[in-house]
């Protein structure tokens, strides 16, 4: 091999190192921006969408269904509903799955609350309707899985267990039965 051949194997060998380097290191820092682009958006996003929820939760939960009309029923506490589903839109976007379906979960247990109001004819039962505790309860818990699966995703600890929770999950233990009546 005469020393041209050789200069050319070594600059066409420095060529192709030095494209790879470029694009391990565009790669790279590609990922980095991403990741610091979630770390920044997902804190936001998450006190957002819990805040959505507990305000949709409590509108629906909270509320005197048998003061709303009933041809009004169906729309109640939509609005809250839309703010709370746009937020699990743009979660989706770049959360981890585990965090998009305890988002999911949230909204449904939320949802649930709502249809067995919807379902309740408050003039059959002379307007007394009792609360579905046990829907809150679930909702309780799917909330409390949201935070947990967040704040894991966001590198942090969980959450600690909201005191009403920990005590209906100790009452639970205590009373099986009875646990939907707390």
């Amino acid at each position: 091999m005469s020393a041209q051949q050789v200069s050319a194997v070594a600059a066409l060998a420095a060529v192709v190192i030095s494209l790879v380097n470029v694009g391990l290191s565009s790669l790279l820092v590609h990922r980095q921006e991403s990741r610091k682009w979630r770390r920044e958006q997902l804190p936001d996003l998450v006190e957002k969408l819990a805040d959505a929820a507990f305000c949709w939760e409590v509108k629906i939960f909270e509320s005197d269904w048998n003061f709303i009309p009933q041809a009004d029923r169906e729309a109640f506490g939509m609005d809250e509903a839309r703010v709370a589903m746009a937020l699990v839109n743009r979660l989706e976007v770049f959360a981890a799955p585990e965090t998009i379906s305890t988002a999911h979960t949230m909204l449904y247990a939320i949802d649930h609350i709502r249809m067995h109001n919807l379902m309740i004819d408050t003039t059959e039962s002379g307007g007394d309707s009792p609360k579905p505790w046990n829907l809150y309860w679930d909702w309780a818990e799917a909330h409390y899985a949201f935070l947990r699966a967040s704040r894991r995703e966001m590198g942090l600890k969980p959450p600690p267990v909201p005191r009403g929770l920990s005590h209906y999950r100790e009452r639970s233990k205590k009373q099986p039965d009875r646990a939907g009546d707390l």
